[in-house]
C-alpha cells in the first residue's frame, strides 16, 4: 500500500506539473484565445493524460521485476488505485465548490476554493472550449453564470477520469512489458524507407 501512495504522489507531481505549465501558457493565450485556446485545450489534455500513462507505465515495469523477485505480489489495479486516490478528491472538491456557491465565506472553504483553482488550470484551455468562462476568469475565480460552472466542473471531472483510467492501463501496459512506441516508431520509419 505504502507503494501505491507514493505512485500517487508522483501522479499529483505531474498534476501540478501541467497547472504551472498550463499557468506560464496564459501570456500567450491571452494574445490571440480563438486561435491559440483549442490548440492549448489539446496540448494541455493530451499533457496530462500522457503524464499519467508514462508514469504509472513506468511504475508497473518496475512492478513486474518486484514481482519476479519476490519483494511483492502482484497488484493488477494499482495504476487505477494510484490515480483515483489524487483524482477522486479533486473531482469531490471541484463539484463541492460548484455546490457550496461563492457566497458561503469561511477558512476552510476558501483553502478548498484555492485548491480548486490551481488545480482546474491544467483543464482551463478546455474549460473555455465549452463555457464563456476565460481563464483569466478561472485564475481569479471569478463568479461565473450556473450552466459555466456545472459545466466547467463535467469537463474537469471528465478529463481527470480518462487520464485516470489511462493510468490503469498504462500500469497494466508496463506491468506486461508490452510496448507501443518503438513498434510504432519502427513502422513508421519503415514507410520511408522504401
Amino acid at each position: 500500500m505504502k507503494n501505491t501512495f507514493k505512485c500517487s504522489l508522483y501522479i499529483l507531481a505531474r498534476i501540478v506539473l501541467v497547472c504551472m505549465l498550463s499557468f506560464m501558457a496564459l501570456p500567450m493565450s491571452s494574445m490571440a484565445p480563438d486561435i491559440l485556446n483549442p490548440i492549448l485545450a489539446i496540448l494541455y489534455t493530451f499533457m496530462l493524460i500522457y503524464f499519467f500513462v508514462l508514469t504509472m507505465w513506468y511504475e508497473g515495469g518496475k512492478d513486474a521485476n518486484r514481482v519476479e523477485t519476490g519483494v511483492m505480489k502482484p497488484m493488477p489495479y494499482k495504476g487505477y488505485l494510484s490515480a483515483f486516490i489524487v483524482t477522486i478528491p479533486l473531482m469531490i472538491n471541484s463539484y463541492a465548490m460548484y455546490a457550496i456557491g461563492p457566497e458561503v465565506k469561511n477558512i476552510f472553504v476558501s483553502i478548498l476554493r484555492i485548491i480548486k483553482v490551481v488545480v482546474s488550470f491544467s483543464t482551463s484551455y478546455a474549460i473555455t472550449l465549452f463555457t464563456t468562462t476565460s481563464e483569466s476568469d478561472i485564475l481569479e475565480g471569478a463568479p461565473t453564470r450556473a450552466g459555466d460552472a456545472l459545466t466547467a466542473v463535467i469537463v474537469f471531472c471528465v478529463i481527470y477520469l480518462i487520464a485516470s483510467v489511462c493510468a490503469g492501463i498504462g500500469y497494466t501496459f508496463g506491468y506486461k512489458k508490452i510496448e507501443v512506441i518503438n513498434p510504432l516508431k519502427k513502422m513508421i520509419m519503415g514507410l520511408f524507407t522504401k
